[in-house]
């Protein structure tokens, strides 16, 4: 992003900053005063007008000058906590500052009697006294007119972390915006002039400094011109790496292209017990003429809870056994794995076809490695433990990732170079939103099966509050007493001193004593050994217990045609795609069935809304839409392992206009100009490569 000289120099050669302090900065992100430079305020506060402190009013967020006229450590409050209380006068009245858990003797030593300051902060009243006070101000000694210029006006606030405070952040990136001429725009001026974006460097000094003119009520909604440059530009070179990978994956590989015709696709269905749903079809022959081609397939297949994937993965899968390469299938957990496995087994019962299951905690690995190595493998199922370096494949033809999102890029990545630029086929059973699709996934094509197998019947949910626990379990038993099993799901394995959650541990012992004594239940989670796991989930299977205790570790993929029960405790707690795949592993036969919600809060609490949408919707694409709305991208999938959607100030939700503009620029440019050797993309090529050259492969860029 930039050029010439300074940007790139570590952010402790700033004035002020130092080895010391640039560590602090480094827990932030920031190591360069480019860096620096685009760590952007998380909001601005008004401290234009410094008021007299006979005009505050509690409630309100106010910016005083004042001299301390007292101050203290008090006794210990509640929790062994410290208090400091100073108070500010001037010639109009005073007001109470204090704060918590802090060092008295430090601030001792920094508010001398009589020191001349100013302060900012949300006024309060204190419970106990009344007085008004200020818990936790910003503060700065005042010196003269260059202190109000940096504290009576429109002032940033920024991310920061213990031991480094707002004003030697911001007097870090004054230093830094000195140099914010080197930066260079790597936005096209003709794309510039068309949406009408400043300049780069006017758009991040505003954005750190903005002037009188600057609406605040527009800076706080982040719909001013500047800041729509900087959305612009983190959403620009995001979608020009989609476009670039893109490309990459069209480049002629001959050895890529098999033979998938209708005869071979007619005897790979004649293996099925069920004839395919008519989306099932579609699917299907999108990705046997993507595996017909002399380029690598790179499909993303999205299909509901229940819709069908595993089939048509085992599908694309004996296409490539078809032309003697090998297919591996890996999927998140051990369970999940197994079950794949014995699923496929099944299937091919009476083939030739040979499958082996690897995961960490399997025996007699090494016989499994040397039968994948010779070849004798045919189609291997496997978690994480297929990227081990061990593991070498013969002729790797297929790659099938199963709920891709539990996986981070970089697995991703290491299980394809197992093979010659291999087929793959990445599956989710999480509907992706339009707007999270385009940004996690611009370089994959798309298929969806949007039908469900003949029988599947919609799954009825209720919500209940925690006072109504007796009638939840009523309801449990009442399924259960017709013949159903139930799953019954605790978001933590064993109970946390920070969390108050129930946990599947001491409630799978609590309900085997008390509210469930005479039913047969089982314990299942993730930090089991597979054996324990595997011999749980068989007892469940065969009927041998009513219901099943577990954590998410049945969230994906585990299927028990009689299960009828899902009740999930603290569902307040999960997004709303995570309940609505734990929802997905009852109503897989002809039993109706019934997911019941226990949630931690109050009807009409946001929370509670949230969780309505469930009751009122089985559509996980519908639900999708809902969580990413009010959740936010960041917390959709419940970890960060996406690679690209890391940014600073762009929300995909709020921002999708700019989005699908930057989108169809980028794109426009990447098929006009292929490695952005044209004079005008000079710019972008060098944005390209210096943001994304450690982590991924840019096509013919560089």
């Amino acid at each position: 992003m930039a050029s010439g000289g300074g940007l790139s120099d570590p952010v402790q050669y700033l004035k002020g900053v130092g080895p010391k302090r640039a560590g602090l900065f480094e827990k932030l992100g920031v190591h360069t005063i480019g860096d620096l430079l685009f760590h952007y305020p998380i909001r601005y506060e008004d401290r234009s007008q410094v008021k007299k402190i006979a005009q505050v009013e509690v409630g309100e967020f106010v910016t005083l000058q004042g001299y301390v006229r007292s101050f203290g450590a008090k006794p210990r409050g509640r929790g062994g906590r410290q208090v400091f209380e100073a108070a500010f006068a001037d010639e109009t009245g005073f007001i109470r500052a204090t704060w918590f858990n802090i060092q008295a003797k430090a601030l001792e030593a920094k508010f001398k009697p009589g020191s001349e300051w100013i302060i900012s902060g949300r006024v309060e009243a204190n419970k106990y006294s009344g007085a008004k006070t200020i818990f936790h101000p910003d503060t700065e000694r005042f010196e003269g007119e260059e202190s109000l210029a940096h504290m009576g006006r429109v002032t940033p606030v920024y991310p920061a972390t213990e031991g480094l405070s707002q004003k030697a952040i911001r007097a870090a990136t004054l230093a830094a915006l000195d140099l914010a001429g080197a930066l260079e725009d790597f936005v096209p001026e003709a794309l510039n002039q068309k949406y009408r974006l400043p300049p780069l460097a006017d758009a991040v000094r505003t954005a750190h400094w903005p002037g009188p003119e600057v609406s605040l009520a527009e800076l706080a909604d982040v719909k001013t011109r500047e800041q729509k440059k900087l959305i612009f530009c983190e959403f620009f070179m995001a979608q020009t790496a989609l476009a670039l990978m893109k490309r990459g994956k069209t480049v002629y590989h001959p050895q890529a292209a098999m033979e998938s015709g209708p005869e071979l696709i007619g005897k790979i269905k004649q293996l099925l017990p069920f004839p395919l749903t008519g989306a099932q079809e579609k699917v299907l022959g999108e990705i046997a003429a993507d595996m017909a081609r002399p380029r690598p397939m790179s499909r993303l297949l999205q299909g509901d809870v229940g819709s069908g994937k595993t089939v048509i993965a085992l599908a694309a899968a004996l296409i490539a056994v078809r032309n003697k390469r090998q297919a591996a299938i890996m999927a998140p957990t051990e369970l999940l794995a197994a079950q794949s496995h014995r699923k496929i087994s099944a299937l091919l019962e009476h083939t030739k076809v040979n499958t082996v299951l690897l995961t960490s905690g399997r025996t007699k690995k090494q016989q499994i490695l040397d039968q994948i190595s010779s070849g004798q493998t045919h189609i291997v199922v496997g978690t994480h433990a297929l990227i081990q370096d061990k593991v070498v494949f013969d002729n790797l033809g297929m790659v099938v990732i199963d709920e891709q999102h539990r996986f981070g890029v970089n697995q991703r990545a290491q299980l394809m170079k197992k093979g010659d630029h291999p087929h793959t086929l990445i599956m989710t059973a999480t509907p992706i939103p339009r707007t999270l699709s385009m940004t996690l996934y611009g370089d994959l094509d798309v298929s969806i099966i949007d039908q469900m197998p003949p029988g599947r019947t919609p799954v009825a949910t209720r919500l209940f509050a925690q006072g109504a626990r007796g009638a939840a379990l009523h309801a449990l038993r009442d399924e259960i007493r017709r013949g159903g099993q139930a799953f019954i799901v605790y978001p933590l394995v064993e109970e946390s001193e920070k969390l108050e959650l129930k946990a599947a541990k001491e409630m799978f012992e609590h309900l085997q004593k008390e509210d469930l004594a005479d039913l047969k239940l089982g314990l299942i989670h993730g930090r089991m050994k597979s054996e324990e796991k595997d011999k749980t989930m068989e007892a469940f299977l065969h009927g041998k217990l009513h219901a099943l205790v577990a954590t998410t570790v049945v969230e994906v993929g585990v299927d028990a045609p009689n299960a009828s029960v899902m009740m999930i405790e603290h569902a307040e707690r999960f997004g709303l795609s995570q309940l609505h795949q734990l929802r997905g592993r009852v109503g897989r036969g002809a039993r109706p069935s019934i997911c019941l919600m226990m949630a931690d809060t109050y009807p009409g609490s946001p929370a509670w809304e949230r969780l309505k949408v469930m009751e009122r919707s089985n559509d996980g694409f519908e639900i999708a839409e809902a969580d990413l709305t009010m959740r936010g991208a960041g917390e959709f999938f419940g970890q960060k392992q996406w690679g690209m959607a890391e940014f600073k100030l762009g929300d995909i939700v709020r921002d999708f206009k700019i989005l699908a503009e930057a989108r169809k620029a980028a794109f426009q440019i990447v098929q006009q100009d292929p490695t952005l050797d044209a004079p005008e993309h000079h710019p972008l090529r060098r944005a390209m490569m210096e943001r994304w050259k450690d982590r991924f492969e840019l096509g013919g860029v560089g």
